[in-house]
């Protein structure tokens, strides 16, 4: 009977559920560009992820036909957005919309698993989910670790609620439940894994030291089946367009072997000191150009201590073995990008324990004035809430007109052409396609950040263009291109806010064939 009541401590009403969804929604609805507030989003790894699934949904299979790199159940995932409307972010919005309901619902109940928060102190989420959205990480919306680290979250309840149940090792439903979002993770972006890892490695310690081996065995193949039931559908796709060497090839082999990665010298040339210190200098550089987010991870690890004596060794191990090997494998290279760290703010959650003891205490104290300290604090928190809101760095596409972008301006002169063929040369896609309402007429439609390694995408392009093949080249203006049968008709500079929350300049060139 015990086991049970611990078991049900996380469970929700309906009014926190639909609560922390409102809260969700807006959040997202507000600092994301592809919400309906906004007119576009001009991020080009979103682009590249969306033109990706607008060819889906017209018969055009990943790799083979369209280049990239992620994995294919992100493609899938905006082709669903594609078929909601291909002609804007509206269904990509609903996604995120949906992932982030789920960090806010798991985040909220683990917060429940090592406290007991009244329905009043429901209102921190929304600055919460503001803090954590807002962030530069954050950047356009739309990216793999925004929409894949609320799934790390709900593993990460799946732990710590075995942890609460004092027996430590999940149940078989959730073996089978945690195999298939490792499958979905896996085939997003497998350097994700490194969570995974950490995780299984826990089961693994907790199941030795309690001599489970028989229920250790039960859920290995649970898990496994669970990974295998998504990843057949996968497979299936790729086989029945004869398209499984693509698949390995583009996805596995050229970002395992062909990813750029600079050489370390000197010291750091040793492969252990190599793999020690380059996740420790990324981490901790990314933390302090985002101070913010540097700040909420400091705080949530010091808020574990909140979970009480009971479990605060194994929730330190828990967090520990999986941040740790997490860090390791998405920082494993010499090169990295500002949003990899992203992928762990599954773990912000544990700063809303001593949130709630400290709300919970502040109404004992003054219970007299109980009703008082309530309208006070909802008051600051809303407040906090709502200049989270303004101060993010989205704020100055909200309700532009689209030809505020030059992806619309630039489509104004494309569509004069029928059926036009066009290529953002040496520069990714930033929406020309979308905001054109064409689709790329070649594999390689874009720069990707492999082709130093792979001449083939700058090779097809090239020749391609000497053959006069697309009817529109578009480029950056620092870069000096003569063609000869295409000419500069067209130069346009757009106001941009980058992931820091500087303002800086984006210039394009649109040529046209001659």
């Amino acid at each position: 009977m015990q086991k049970k009541e611990l078991t049900d401590k996380s469970t929700l009403t309906k009014f926190e559920l639909a609560f922390l969804i409102v809260a969700a929604t807006v959040t997202i609805t507000v600092v994301s560009t592809c919400s309906p507030l906004y007119p576009f989003n001009p991020w080009d790894d979103a682009n590249c992820f969306f033109t990706l699934g607008r060819g889906i949904i017209h018969g055009m299979v990943p790799y083979r036909d369209l280049y990239e790199q992620k994995g294919p159940v992100l493609y899938f995932i905006y082709a669903f957005a594609a078929l909601i409307n291909d002609k804007s972010f509206i269904g990509a919005w609903i996604v995120e919309c949906i992932t982030a309901s789920v960090f806010a619902v798991y985040s909220w109940k683990i917060a429940k698993l090592f406290s007991e928060p009244s329905r009043f102190c429901l209102v921190v989420t929304p600055l919460f989910l503001g803090l954590t959205y807002s962030t530069g990480l954050f950047n356009f919306g739309g990216n793999a670790e925004e929409l894949c680290f609320p799934f790390l979250t709900v593993i990460l309840y799946i732990g710590l609620r075995a942890i609460v149940n004092s027996d430590a090792l999940p149940t078989n439903k959730d073996a089978v439940i945690c195999g298939l979002i490792t499958a979905a993770l896996f085939w997003v972006k497998y350097t994700f894994m490194g969570f995974i890892a950490g995780f299984c490695l826990y089961i693994l310690v907790m199941s030795i030291r309690r001599k489970a081996f028989a229920r250790l065995w039960s859920l290995i193949w649970r898990f496994i089946a669970g990974f295998i039931i998504l990843s057949i559908p996968v497979l299936i796709y790729f086989i029945a367009n004869n398209a499984l060497n693509s698949l390995w090839e583009a996805y596995f082999y050229n970002n395992i072997f062909l990813y750029q990665n600079t050489k370390a010298s000197g010291i750091l040339a040793i492969p252990v000191v190599k793999n020690i210190y380059i996740p420790l200098y990324c981490l901790f550089a990314l933390s302090w150009s985002h101070k913010l987010f540097g700040f909420m991870m400091l705080a949530s690890v010091i808020s574990m201590f909140f979970t009480g004596k009971k479990h605060l060794k194994k929730v330190l191990f828990l967090f520990a073995i999986t941040f740790v090997i997490s860090v390791g494998v998405v920082f494993s290279k010499n090169t990295f990008i500002y949003y990899y760290l992203y992928i762990h703010a599954y773990f912000l959650s544990f700063v809303l324990i001593p949130l709630i003891k400290w709300i919970n205490l502040l109404t004992v104290k003054f219970k007299q004035n109980s009703s008082f300290i309530k309208v006070i604090t909802a008051a600051f928190v809303i407040v906090c809430y709502a200049v989270t809101l303004l101060l993010n760095k989205n704020l100055y596409l909200l309700a532009q007109p689209k030809e505020y972008l030059a992806q619309y301006r630039y489509a104004q002169v494309i569509n004069s052409t029928p059926n036009a063929k066009i290529l953002t040369y040496d520069i990714m896609d930033a929406g020309f396609f979308t905001a054109a309402g064409v689709l790329p007429s070649n594999r390689f439609y874009c720069y990707l950040n492999i082709e130093q390694t792979y001449p083939a995408i700058l090779e097809e392009q090239n020749r391609l263009i000497s053959e006069g093949y697309y009817d529109y080249i578009i480029t950056y203006t620092d870069r000096e291109y003569n063609w000869n049968n295409y000419k500069l008709i067209l130069e346009e500079s757009d106001d941009y806010v980058d992931y820091n929350s500087k303002k800086v300049k984006f210039s394009y060139r649109l040529y046209k064939k001659i």
